[in-house]
């Protein structure tokens, strides 16, 4: 199996027991030249077989009243950071998109609260205000593409390849998903969910940066947000120094390339 980031060689790296939405061995690969992990059995399931996990695991999931993963602090904090960014001029204003947008809950926050319009597309749930359908989505027609929770169930480069490509040239790009380091050979490792079959490192992702074109990043804790920047990295370094001191602490991390905020 070749990496869907590098083209390097995947080799075994460790397998986990599931026995939950007819799931048994899971075996997960590694890449040997970015550290890109993935789930080979979920790479090579069917598209129904895909399909029907991730709809059992999201029916039983993804309407429950206690907030397991704190969803609910992570879109706020997600749109109070975007509105800080677009009122200080750091991410520009015009089309948004939210790709793989689920219910449209950052949407919602970010209307609700701050008057901003995400526009929602998602292929399998319907959104509930500001739907996008597939025949209306314009390449390269969004000044920022943003996508939470999606990274970690992309199987293929395709996919990766089609969100970026509605990043307008002058745009951004955010993406929420969980990076670090290395990827722990570890079957009880807490972000190993049974539909997550997809785990970046920095090296991956600043790879990936470098293949689309972005030149920097930057990152905040608390929205556990990247956002990816094609223009100068110096201006967006300058930006971000600005900021901070108003409000008065490091809210934002910047890098030239991948900000690899973890270890």
């Amino acid at each position: 199996m070749k990496c869907i980031i590098c083209s390097g060689r995947m080799s075994h790296h460790f397998t986990k027991h599931f026995d939950v939405y007819s799931l048994r061995d899971v075996h997960y690969v590694r890449c040997g030249s970015c550290g890109f992990s993935a789930s080979e059995t979920h790479f090579r399931m069917s598209p129904t077989e895909w399909e029907r996990l991730n709809n059992a695991f999201h029916e039983g999931n993804n309407a429950r009243d206690d907030n397991p993963w704190n969803r609910n602090q992570r879109y706020f904090n997600q749109s109070v950071m975007l509105y800080l960014l677009s009122r200080n001029g750091v991410i520009p204003s015009g089309n948004w998109l939210d790709w793989g947008s689920g219910t449209g809950s950052l949407s919602l926050q970010l209307h609700e609260h701050f008057g901003l319009r995400l526009a929602n597309f998602d292929k399998y749930i319907e959104p509930g205000l500001f739907l996008l359908r597939q025949s209306e989505l314009v390449e390269r027609g969004y000044t920022l593409v943003t996508n939470t929770a999606v990274f970690e169930h992309v199987r293929d480069r395709k996919t990766l390849d089609e969100i970026e490509s509605y990043v307008s040239p002058d745009g951004c790009l955010g993406v929420h998903t969980l990076v670090r380091g290395e990827i722990p050979a570890d079957p009880d490792w807490m972000y190993l969910l049974p539909v997550h079959c997809a785990f970046h490192t920095n090296r991956s992702m600043n790879m990936l940066m470098c293949q689309w074109g972005y030149k920097c990043s930057i990152y905040n804790e608390h929205a556990k947000m990247w956002l990816m920047f094609k223009r100068s990295a110096r201006e967006v370094e300058s930006e971000v120094a600005r900021l901070n001191k108003l409000v008065g602490w490091d809210y934002l991390h910047f890098k030239a390339g991948f900000m690899d905020y973890w270890p």
